[in-house]
């Protein structure tokens, strides 16, 4: 005869404790300053520079790390999410609006001779004065899309007029030149004569050297940067087309060229053509050319990444603090974009808490690869309420990734019973306790022996967990209190011996199946024992009963956590 009786292991993963609550071991300091130099970090106390203020609380909250506007009155740009101390120490001008909302970032269509920009008016003056242009700024236009196309519209050619009894020609925009006859072919040319000095004539794609035109414009005198490209400029001053060697061909008799038509794009800056190409890494420079004694050149501009790596200019890509994905981000980590410009890096932070991820794609150019990037939402909301596998790993919809079977993984709340009984009995020990009631997701009933026992088919849970304010109550606790594991383990008693033995679930003992359990755990937020961005463990953020008894997962599991769940064997996680 044997005798049936049950040995209930009981996995509390999300008590009132979470993980990140810091056994860093003790609260994060935002410091406005750390030792290293950095700004505006949640840390250590100790790593906080004294100089500077610090409190016990997220940089989000404070005062002197509050995002906000930054406005840098110089270059005219205006850059969100900005601390306002970082803001002050690059010279800016902090304001804790919106962009939008402040009125030097307004923005309007800025018109360069046949090019566009739909930056604030500031900007567009700086642009104006770097190109040697007179500023055209219309705010009446409310759309980039609308701001290209209408300088895309714009006729390039010599304007042509008497100033001071001169002839005089400038190389400009059609509507720029206000011209009061347009010429757009030789059998115009001399049709109609200019009588006084408010008669002016717009030739269509001529160059002011041209010789048709008369003017006391001599061709190819200097060479200049415009655009990040190297042109040719005339003895007055006007640019003609785009640098080459071969200098017949940039003059192109007189008339406007494409830079293509003149030279292929130069990515080597081997200084024959004046064609920069800005995704090949290479610009204009003021630098003399040793080789062909111009006076400028296009030159190789590069950036070297985190990692030693080279980055062609504009290039941009995705850094992060530690292992990302698959439910495995760390507490306190955050997503970046870096982007060469110019020869500098710059830092752009996503979203904080995780709120943005930054994804990354590249462009096959000569080259080789270049990289582009971006900050987009993290769509993780609605992973715990997917009970399908395919419908959680619609990446159209949603940011999420499926774990299956779990051994009496509960993840929601209501009032279903796990098991059929109310009531257990430890045959070790004599204690008695009652069934929890839980609502599975996604559990199916057995047909075998053990019928009353459910098993689940899996959970769904963020592909990338979001960031909690484990410090505050509120919506923390909430997104923790939704899973908890229960393992029922089956002994049977020997009629002859009368010692107890394991029948089913004894895997549930291990550390292994409570390792599982905190997996999905980790998954949800900063819940369950992990890691945070420093690589620091606590432990402080589950309860594991075996017998009402605490447990906690050994070193090497501990290790396994660490390397975000190194060599841990579930059914499936995918993504």
């Amino acid at each position: 005869m044997k005798i049936k009786t049950a040995f209930l292991i009981t996995l509390i993963l999300f008590s009132l404790s979470f993980t990140f609550a810091a056994e860093i071991s003790e609260p994060s300091y935002c410091c406005e300053r750390t030792l290293l130099g950095a700004s505006c970090i949640n840390t250590l106390q100790d790593e906080c520079n004294p100089k500077f203020k610090s409190s016990p609380t997220s940089c989000e909250t404070t005062s002197y790390c509050k995002l906000g506007t930054c406005y840098d009155s110089e270059e005219g740009l205006c850059m969100e999410n900005v601390p306002q101390q970082i803001c002050s120490d690059s010279g800016g001008t902090w304001d804790e609006r919106e962009a939008d909302e402040v009125p030097q970032c307004q923005l309007g269509c800025c018109i360069i001779a046949d090019q566009a920009a739909f930056v604030p008016l500031v900007r567009c003056k700086h642009l104006s004065t770097l190109f040697g242009v007179e500023t055209n700024y219309d705010t009446s236009i409310n759309s980039e899309l609308e701001c290209i196309a209408t300088a895309q519209s714009q006729d390039m050619g010599a304007c042509v007029f008497e100033e001071d009894f001169q002839r005089v020609c400038k190389f400009t925009t059609r509507a720029d030149c206000g011209a009061d006859v347009t010429v757009e072919d030789l059998e115009e040319l001399n049709s109609t004569e200019i009588t006084n000095t408010q008669n002016r004539r717009f030739y269509k794609d001529f160059l002011c050297s041209a010789e048709e035109l008369n003017t006391q414009n001599a061709k190819q005198v200097t060479t200049g940067c415009y655009q990040g490209d190297v042109y040719w400029f005339d003895s007055e001053g006007q640019r003609e087309n785009i640098y080459s060697s071969d200098s017949d061909a940039s003059y192109n008799d007189g008339r406007v060229a494409d830079p293509d038509e003149i030279c292929d794009p130069n990515g080597d800056g081997n200084n024959n053509c004046g064609n920069c190409e800005y995704l090949l890494g290479t610009r204009c420079s003021p630098e003399d050319n040793i080789l062909t004694g111009v006076a400028h050149s296009c030159k190789k501009i590069e950036c070297t990444d985190r990692e030693g790596n080279k980055r062609l200019n504009g290039e941009s890509w995705c850094v992060n603090d530690g292992i990302i994905g698959n439910g495995t981000d760390r507490v306190g980590s955050r997503y970046y974009r870096e982007i060469c410009i110019d020869g500098k890096v710059r830092v752009e932070p996503c979203s904080d808490f995780r709120n943005e991820i930054c994804i990354e794609g590249s462009i096959d150019i000569d080259k080789g690869s270049y990289s582009t990037s971006a900050c987009r939402a993290n769509r993780w909301q609605d992973c715990t309420l997917q009970t399908e596998e395919e419908a959680c790993l619609n990446t159209d919809r949603r940011d999420c990734t499926w774990f299956g079977n779990v051994k009496g993984m509960l993840l929601g709340s209501g009032s279903t019973s796990l098991i059929s009984s109310s009531a257990f009995t430890n045959p070790t020990a004599g204690n008695s306790f009652n069934n929890p009631t839980a609502n599975p997701q996604n559990t199916i009933t057995s047909s075998d022996d053990e019928e009353d026992i459910k098993r689940q088919k899996g959970v769904c849970v963020p592909f990338f967990p979001p960031g909690l304010k484990f410090w505050e109550e509120g919506s923390a606790q909430t997104i923790c209190n939704q899973a908890s594991a229960k393992c029922e383990v089956i002994y049977e008693k020997g009629l002859l011996d009368g010692g107890w033995k394991v029948q089913k679930n004894g895997e549930c003992l291990e550390d292994e199946w409570g390792l599982q359990a905190n997996r999905v755990c980790s998954a949800l937020g900063d819940c369950g024992g992990y890691v945070n961005y420093q690589g620091v463990y606590t432990d402080d953020g589950y309860e594991w009963e075996v017998d009402n008894e605490d447990k906690k997962f050994s070193p090497n599991t501990v290790n396994k956590i660490k390397g975000g769940f190194t060599g841990l064997l579930i059914d499936k996680i995918t993504q």
